[in-house]
């Protein structure tokens, strides 16, 4: 499968229609016309020790490649590489107000490459991927694998395409970590680094969320040890891990503007009875498990707890120091995930490293999610910081 540097039809215009929506690209076959595949040519070493055989990487690029003008965009947990639309027919990306002609990232301008992760299930080899040895899906016989390990992934696919020095690498939650390593890897091949909601290390109350949400997966009687595959699929576990996660993607502030204290219907001294954010819950939740495959939530999410810019460099500082990349850091107040303080942390190392970097907090209600949700806060000050 080789790599493809042939530039896709320009990225339409159209806002999501519903700006509280958290939008989740699906892990089951979809229509993606635009998606492109590259295989690793051989075994590819991962930090545990193991090797996995030719993986895959699913990708999508906007924008012609000028040799300077490259932009590599990271995803989150749930996302696929469909960013944005490559034309108005298509389905829109999960950042679709900030890819595209025009906006942030600017299409017309700068060449852009998001790739599904190492460990996913939007075309990437994953747990759900048939093992070379066996034919049969990997499940838990996968790899525990880091993000640095999906980072060497992708700096090998963007070779594979051509593109040996990165503008700027771009993103936000999982896809800021992912972000912050790529630069810290690779310190001589990226000029920008642009980390939103990420701190340089996990700290102990995301570990601890994301340990109960794991539990709530293998704990369903369906799960299997992870041998799931062609039967029943651990949909109670993934739903309500994903209830879980969504608690703390939002704020109180917006839970309380939103929803109050109404209710939904039911008796209200009978425990069937609903408010309407526990409805609001059970929707997030119940339609989580018909486009995610839960193995794939538990190793993301293993990954994420392993996140550590120190780990095996001497501590934070030391891990800061390998950057090189002009950095800009963005917190949101209301974040309770990755709070901002979590994030000033990281910023004070930059500063101790005698690279300052350019740290922005943001006032808005919607928390974890802000990325997704205000354009119109991260489009500004992203375009200046990469045009600067």
């Amino acid at each position: 499968m080789g790599a493809k540097l042939d530039a896709p039809r320009p990225a339409g215009r159209t806002r999501v229609a519903d700006p509280f929506r958290r939008r989740v690209l699906e892990c089951r076959p979809v229509k993606e016309p635009h998606r492109q595949h590259w295989e690793h040519p051989g075994s590819f070493a991962v930090d545990s020790g193991a090797a996995i055989e030719r993986p895959a990487t699913a990708y999508e690029t906007w924008g012609d490649y000028r040799g300077d003008n490259a932009v590599l965009l990271t995803t989150g947990l749930s996302p696929s590489a469909h960013a944005a639309r490559h034309a108005p027919d298509d389905e829109p990306g999960w950042w679709e107000d900030m890819v595209g002609p025009g906006k942030a990232l600017d299409t017309d301008r700068w060449f852009v490459v998001c790739c599904n992760v190492l460990g996913g299930c939007h075309g990437t080899t994953g747990p759900a991927s048939p093992d070379p040895a066996t034919g049969k899906p990997y499940a838990t016989r996968f790899p525990v694998v880091t993000l640095r390990d999906m980072m060497r992934l992708q700096h090998t696919l963007l070779g594979a395409l051509g593109v040996e020095r990165l503008h700027a690498v771009i993103g936000s939650s999982m896809g800021g970590m992912l972000a912050l390593e790529y630069a810290a890897l690779f310190p001589e091949s990226v000029d920008r680094l642009v980390a939103i909601s990420a701190s340089g290390m996990t700290h102990p109350f995301a570990i601890a969320l994301r340990h109960v949400q794991r539990k709530t997966v293998m704990l369903d009687p369906a799960w299997h040890g992870g041998d799931y595959y062609g039967r029943e699929k651990p949909t109670a576990g993934l739903a309500l891990a994903r209830e879980l996660g969504t608690i703390t993607y939002r704020s109180d502030r917006e839970w309380t503007r939103r929803f109050g204290r109404a209710w939904q219907g039911g008796d209200l001294f009978d425990l069937a009875g609903r408010f309407q954010i526990e409805s609001y819950l059970e929707h997030q939740g119940e339609k989580y498990p018909r486009v995610y495959d839960p193995n794939t939530y538990l190793y993301l999410s293993r990954a994420m707890d392993l996140h550590d810019l120190g780990r095996d460099r001497g501590g934070l500082i030391e891990g800061v120091a390998r950057i090189r990349a002009r950095t800009l850091l963005v917190a949101v107040t209301t974040d309770v995930l990755i709070p901002p303080g979590e994030i000033a942390e990281l910023a004070d190392a930059f500063t101790t490293v005698g690279r300052p970097a350019e740290f922005l907090v943001l006032d808005l209600e919607t928390g974890h999610d802000s990325f997704l949700l205000h354009p119109e806060a991260f489009g500004q000050p992203i375009r200046a910081f990469l045009e600067a």
